[in-house]
């Protein structure tokens, strides 16, 4: 039986296919732009091969091309009956995630790693489950405990090196993440993991002279390269450096305004930072809304959800914004996890009334949620957007004991140039 890289089997008489296949998964763990023709290559030479039927679904999904996704898993379900137990557990499993089962696929996937603990494509993807999902905890103790199964594997070392991160380990996380970079350069998730590292000690400045030439070697990503640059442009804002974020903001983001998610993430929460900074992005918000317009249909996410409202609100589209939250109220009483009606919809609130200036709603609506904001995932640097839009509307309310008691406490945590200076400017003290 031929084997992959991670001496797992693989159905197939072709080894030209094998092949083809490893260099298709090396690229899906390390976000190449190139990995769904990489899938189809090992397809054009050997159709019958299921586990790239199952990789290309992944690409269709990550891409939202989304009948495609599911008629690649339903392709890989029928060539992997006669497979072996390995791979019809892989086939399902990702199946079970691209058609959108995401409970379903989580426990697949645990079920297929207590017996192959080294099918890593299988894990990155429940790592992103848990992550979209704010659960740390677990991204963490999975890693530590297959790392053992992956000795000096780059991949491996950066999901646990950003595990480590979002648990506030930082000197160790930042260890991990150098030695990942330093194996394997062109790893994306390892220089993403770094940049956070050096993000959450407040080392902005040395990350703004260190995360280009990580970035460099980078050339093959796709939509990825632009969170990569979007970590660059957060680090220049946080030394103080807005317009360097902005141009930034431009050029990565705002030349073609994208709808695939993680952009749309990374374009509406630079600029509502921006706001943040009293910077003025006025007419910029617009092909932003505009998108925002047209993915109501596509809020599954709520961390995307979030955005979306971030978006509208921020361009005043008021009546769209409404519509959103009329959207999610209607959902909340069917959503069993229960975050859209006690998280999602009062921080939407939330984001409405800083939009409009309303800054004690503000308060009253985003106070409640800072220990449960983690649940709507994204990373802690993604996720400071919210907490600083409660900071600053503290701030523009007046309201000084919770401004001084809160800024106390996220200067202690990261020192942003901003929040050093914030007391001087609105109180001279």
């Amino acid at each position: 039986m031929p084997s992959d890289r991670f001496a797992l089997p693989v159905t197939t008489a072709s080894p030209n296919a094998l092949e083809a296949y490893d260099r298709a998964v090396h690229g899906l763990l390390g976000w190449d732009g190139a990995t769904l023709d990489m899938f189809n290559r090992a397809l054009a030479l050997d159709p019958g091969l299921a586990l790239a039927h199952a990789g290309a679904a992944v690409c269709y999904f990550l891409d939202e091309r989304f009948p495609e996704a599911r008629a690649s898993a339903e392709q890989a379900r029928e060539a992997v009956t006669g497979a072996t137990a390995r791979e019809r557990g892989h086939v399902e499993a990702m199946a079970q995630l691209v058609t959108g089962r995401p409970d379903q696929a989580e426990r697949a996937m645990r079920e297929h790693l207590a017996t192959y603990p080294r099918d890593l494509a299988v894990f990155q993807r429940l790592y992103y489950i848990w992550f979209w999902q704010g659960r740390f905890p677990e991204m963490l103790a999975m890693t530590t405990e297959l790392a053992r199964h992956y000795p000096g594997n780059s991949f491996m070392l950066g999901l646990h090196a950003f595990a480590l991160e979002e648990a506030q380990r930082i000197p160790e996380a930042f260890a991990t993440a150098e030695v990942a970079v330093a194996r394997n350069p062109r790893d994306a998730w390892a220089v993403h993991a770094l940049a956070h590292t050096l993000y959450e000690m407040g080392a902005s400045r040395a990350g703004a002279s260190l995360l280009p030439p990580a970035i460099h070697p980078c050339t093959h990503l796709g939509w990825f390269r632009n969170h990569l640059l979007w970590h660059l442009a957060l680090m220049h804002f946080a030394t103080g450096d807005y317009a360097r974020a902005s141009s930034m903001s431009r050029a990565a983001f705002e030349r073609r305004p994208s709808s695939i998610a993680g952009n749309l993430h990374d374009s509406i929460s630079l600029l509502w930072r921006l706001e943040l900074a009293a910077v003025k992005v006025g007419e910029r918000w617009r092909p932003f809304a505009a998108i925002a317009h047209d993915r109501l249909d596509r809020q599954g996410l709520l961390f995307h959800a979030a955005h979306l409202a971030m978006a509208l609100a921020g361009a005043g589209e008021w009546a769209t914004a409404e519509r959103q939250l009329g959207m999610l109220r209607e959902r909340a009483p069917k959503d069993r996890t229960g975050l859209v009606g006690a998280v999602l919809i009062p921080l939407v609130e939330g984001l409405h009334a800083f939009a409009a200036g309303d800054y004690r709603c503000v308060i009253e609506k985003l106070e409640p949620l800072r220990s449960r904001i983690v649940e709507l995932g994204g990373s802690s640097a993604q996720r400071d957007v919210f907490h600083d839009t409660l900071l600053e509307a503290c701030f523009r309310a007046g309201d000084a004991g919770r401004a001084w008691r809160w800024l106390a406490e996220r200067v202690a945590r990261r020192p942003d140039a901003y929040w050093l200076t914030r007391k001087e400017r609105s109180w001279g003290v």
